[in-house]
């Protein structure tokens, strides 16, 4: 029997807003800071909530399974609220890094509790990158622009190059390095998948120059312009609250990229692409995991929705689908965060489910070593009686 259900208007329209829970966090701590808060609450609160508060509200809030008609999410494309709605979080997600700085450079904090504040709202202000995900697929240039800003915020101006060309084109394969193979750790993928997206995003915007017959130092130069940013936001900062701000802002960022990496860890791990007569299988909702869970959707902006994502890549936040029958995930991304940083609970309950979804077929499961689907044997499932 389908759980899916159809509707004819958006029902989750007037519960988006709570994205904008994640930006207001900073704001709202450097309140509490000048109200006489204790300094290991102000440094503890961000990674609690993420990592306990989200997981919690998930799993008694529950899964949604509530899709669009074709007509209504039509309608809803062109609805301005939701563009709205994007715009208007990238400012408040800046206005929470000026926050965090000044409550950086305010707080008596120790060295263990400026370590702690700064990890944790860096893994709250990566949330940003989902929402410069999804307007760095628009087509509109003001959109594309604004995400460009919104990736500067945390110096990760490679992403959109990357993500766009690349990773769309090669997604489940071995050629990319943001889709993690099966038995992979997250700690060794991010030394394969952080160094490996940079690179890619500088080869990308070497070919796209050359094609148009400019030189890498061109002004045309996309990740020029957006790393440029990044140390325009840096000078500013610095102007504001000194130096004391400079390694806040680089271990805030290298968070949040390894935080960026731990939700592609979760978007396509272990499920391949075959090589069918001698060509490349098309990318199906098959090769992505989705998530149905309503609360980290709503903070989340539906990248949970990922095989709709990857099979109507144009397709706004609002309008993707929950997709039956696809690889499904046993909870939200700060649930499975708070899973993939301790390997073995993870391959323990993440390798089981990924033989299910690919019916124990080893030619669609993305080995760390392609050797292995020569010589793999799925454990045969566990029966009753």
């Amino acid at each position: 029997m389908s759980r899916v259900t159809i509707h004819e208007t958006d029902p989750r329209r007037r519960f988006w807003p709570i994205g904008f829970l994640a930006p207001a966090v900073a704001p709202l701590l450097l309140l509490a800071q000048h109200l006489g808060a204790d300094e290991w609450l102000l440094a503890a609160l961000p990674l609690l909530l993420l990592f306990g508060v989200a997981p919690v509200a998930d799993h008694l809030i529950g899964r949604d399974y509530r899709n669009l008609s074709r007509d209504a999410a039509r309608k809803l494309a062109g609805d301005p609220y939701y563009r709205r709605l994007m715009h208007a979080i990238v400012p408040s997600y800046a206005i929470g890094l000026f926050a965090a700085c000044a409550l950086f450079a305010r707080a008596d904090f120790s060295l263990a509790q400026g370590l702690l504040f700064t990890t944790g709202i860096a893994y709250v202000h990566s949330l940003l990158v989902l929402v410069a995900h999804e307007l760095g697929h628009a087509r509109a240039a003001r959109d594309r622009l604004l995400a460009r800003f919104a990736l500067a915020l945390i110096g990760y101006g490679h992403f959109g190059v990357e993500h766009n060309i690349n990773h769309h084109l090669t997604v489940a394969t071995r050629a990319d390095p943001a889709s993690s193979r099966y038995g992979e750790s997250i700690y060794r993928f991010a030394l394969r998948e952080i160094p490996g997206t940079f690179r890619g995003a500088i080869a990308a915007e070497r070919r796209r120059l050359q094609r148009r017959g400019l030189r890498w130092w061109s002004m045309q130069n996309e990740l020029l312009g957006n790393w440029a940013m990044s140390l325009a936001l840096v000078a500013v900062l610095l102007a504001l609250f000194g130096p004391v701000i400079l390694p806040f802002f680089v271990l805030h960022g290298l968070v949040a990229w390894f935080s960026i990496t731990m939700a592609n860890y979760t978007a396509h791990y272990g499920l391949h692409r075959r090589i069918i007569k001698g060509r490349r299988e098309p990318c199906g909702p098959e090769h992505s995991w989705s998530s149905g869970f309503l609360f980290s959707n709503l903070l989340f902006f539906n990248l949970q929705r990922h095989a709709d994502h990857h099979a109507n890549a144009q397709r706004p936040f609002q309008s993707l689908s929950y997709i039956e029958d696809t690889p499904e995930l046993p909870a939200g991304i700060p649930g499975l965060f708070c899973m993939m940083l301790v390997p073995p609970i993870w391959f323990r309950v993440m390798n089981p489910r990924l033989l299910a979804a690919v019916d124990h077929d080893p030619t669609r499961i993305n080995f760390r070593d392609p050797a292995q689907a020569e010589t793999f044997h799925a454990p045969v499932p566990e029966t009753a009686g």
